[in-house]
């Protein structure tokens, strides 16, 4: 632009209204090469205007530089609208697809179709010409209910015949005009049965897990075990065929609720209908039958599922659940069955929100698999609180879900009665006696607390309160000892800063005395983050009586996680400098809780730095702390294969 001839101080603004006067920015109209429209500067250069002093100033409005480009444009043409909006509609289809199953009856054909004949009917179908007329008008989610309301589908949930060749598998209906018509093998007929009360209700569409996989195909069969939960859960009914049930008492007992696969068909879906065995339904009524209160009774009495968990279970493990919750679930999956041990595993994938192989043929180390996963997910430790035999392959992990049966003895925390508050005001008896040494170092701990546990080269690294065992021997004095009829053996343990603690094992250990040679023993605790006392209790206690510290200082956070923090078993003038952020209340709070029982594991050392096992029990091993005791042993962390 060519620059301005200033001589007077309101030249500028002269200039400007010079110009809105001369009506200097004429525009032309461009079109574009895509068919819209850009309105551009008109490129005219304006006659220079005189201002009141008569100097000559050039109009700003010459254009020099490359003409702008507005942002607005032409709508499309209604043939590019037409087929930006059937893009999206294929979209929103393909996403229905890729969330239901692979294949589906049809139940007003009979005829079992694929994803590309599922596809081919919905363009047929009436739903799809409705929104194909007006596809300039629809909306994305005009378009999702219509592909939704074609796709409702009704999933299937039964006991498999014991002879499994009685099931109707892919092999027999693939390339079947009409299942309708098919007489063998003789399970087909619950399978029409299903078929048809599914038509009744308005489904078309319909699915059964005996003949809608190919399970000769490794991949689709791979597919299928991981997303069956979703499948399920996204199911618009699921249809449970009882066919040992012809009553109340029945139903209790039915064979339905003691297999594995069985849970998720339970838990997963929003809406159930049960049928007896003719066929009719288990209520008269067309609503939720897990929401019926006396169904929902007898379920829960029958599964240990409470009703919350029935109709509202969330999958996956999130910040919030209860501190139990791995237990709990495994716990309903302990006294079920599968034909395949590695289903027992499989079947928990969706309930524990995790995805891994499925590889048949590797037996019970697919449970072990599980356990890893559901570890990676949470800090849960009641997924440690098992009794009975470990697995083989690593001992920290139980090795059947029976392990987990006794879910209602509750988890580590519950074995605690009291709040951090009340054990503070339990523990005034023994606060003066807690040396100032155990203050610095439960200050450390409380400053910069361990990570969690974690598994590397094989071996799971757990941080842990260790007790040594000094004396380990059998109750009945039997020489050699022997296992009793049952298959246990009693032993009575003794270790430092623990009372005489009794353990029921299927193991014949070798007998200690004092506390020397190999193999070597340990009582162990867990290290849990719920054992530090919340931020909250600890300024209650502050206000109330005081940090107890002797400076007169509250403490607004107690808890602060230096990275430089020394970790010697001697503070440096810094860290100790670090700890005055921690009150003697919260100190108080923590020991306290550290003198009450607690669930321990029994670990063995079988060679001088070798790794611990663990042993497992029949019953959980229940620790308290000796009488009078208050020595703070800190943290270690120990490897354990």
């Amino acid at each position: 632009m060519a620059p301005f001839s200033i001589s007077s101080s309101n030249v500028l603004s002269n200039a400007f209204h010079t110009t809105l006067r001369s009506g200097s920015h004429r525009n032309t109209i461009t079109t574009c090469s895509d068919g819209s429209v850009d309105h551009l500067s008109s490129g005219v250069t304006e006659p220079s205007a005189t201002d009141s002093d008569g100097i000559r100033v050039q109009s700003p409005s010459v254009v020099t530089s490359p003409p702008y480009t507005s942002s607005y444009r032409q709508p499309l043409s209604d043939k590019a609208r037409t087929k930006k909006q059937m893009e999206l509609f294929d979209s929103v289809i393909d996403r229905k697809l890729s969330t239901i199953p692979v294949r589906l009856i049809d139940t007003s054909s009979g005829k079992l179709c694929g994803t590309g004949e599922l596809c081919a009917h919905f363009k047929e179908s009436r739903n799809y010409k409705e929104v194909e007329t007006k596809i300039l008008r629809a909306n994305e989610k005009e378009m999702k209910v219509a592909v939704d309301a074609f796709f409702e589908c009704a999933m299937f949930s039964h006991r498999w015949s014991t002879t499994v060749e009685d099931e109707p598998t892919y092999d027999h209906i693939k390339g079947k005009e009409n299942i309708y018509d098919l007489k063998s093998p003789p399970g087909i007929e619950k399978l029409q049965q299903f078929c048809k009360v599914a038509k009744e209700n308005q489904f078309r569409w319909a699915w059964s897990d005996t003949c809608c996989i190919d399970k000769s195909n490794n991949v689709e069969l791979q597919e299928s075990i991981i997303s069956m939960f979703s499948w399920y859960r996204l199911s618009s009914v699921t249809i449970v065929h009882l066919s040992d049930v012809i009553d109340e008492e029945s139903f209790r007992n039915s064979v339905w609720f003691t297999r594995g696969w069985t849970l998720q068909e339970l838990i997963a879906p929003r809406l159930v209908w049960f049928y007896k065995k003719d066929w009719t339904p288990y209520i008269d009524s067309k609503q939720n039958h897990k929401n019926d209160p006396h169904v929902i009774e007898i379920i829960s009495e029958i599964t240990s599922i409470g009703a919350t968990d029935l109709n509202e279970f969330v999958p996956g493990l999130h910040v919030g659940s209860d501190e139990s919750e791995v237990k709990k679930r495994m716990s309903w999956l302990a006294s079920r069955k599968t034909a395949k041990v590695e289903d027992m595993a499989y079947c928990m994938m969706g309930i524990f929100g995790v995805h891994m192989p499925v590889m048949y043929g590797e037996r019970e180390n697919a449970f072990v698999r599980l356990q890893k996963e559901v570890m990676n997910l949470t800090d849960d430790l009641s997924l440690f609180d098992w009794v009975g035999k470990p697995s083989e392959l690593h001992s920290y992990f139980a090795s059947h879900p029976s392990c987990f049966a006794n879910h209602r003895a509750g988890s580590e925390s519950s074995l605690s009665k009291l709040s951090h508050p009340q054990l503070l005001q339990a523990s005034k008896a023994f606060a003066s006696a807690i040396g100032s040494t155990v203050v610095m170092n439960i200050k450390k701990l409380l400053l910069d607390p361990p990570h969690g546990h974690f598994i590397a080269n094989g071996k799971m690294n757990m941080p842990l309160f260790v007790h040594e065992v000094m004396k380990l021997e059998p109750v009945d004095a039997t020489d050699p000892p022997t296992l009793n009829d049952d298959g246990f053996i009693d032993y009575l343990v003794k270790a430092e800063g623990l009372g005489e603690v009794k353990i029921t094992t299927h193991q014949l250990l070798p007998t200690m005395k004092n506390g020397e040679g190999l193999p070597c023993y340990r009582l162990v605790r867990t290290w849990d983050f719920n054992l530090i006392p919340s931020e909250d209790a600890v300024k209650k206690a502050d206000e109330a009586i005081g940090s107890g510290d002797g400076d007169g200082e509250r403490h607004e956070k107690f808890i602060y996680t230096p990275q430089w923090l020394d970790r010697s078993d001697v503070l440096s003038p810094m860290a100790t400098a670090v700890t005055t952020a921690v009150s003697r209340n919260a100190v108080i709070m923590f020991m306290s809780r550290l003198r009450e029982p607690f669930v321990a594991q029994l670990l063995i050392q079988r060679r001088h730095g070798g790794s611990y096992e663990r042993v497992g029990t029949r019953e959980r091993l229940i620790a308290a702390p000796s009488s009078g005791s208050i020595t703070f042993r800190g943290i270690k962390i120990l490897s354990v294969r």
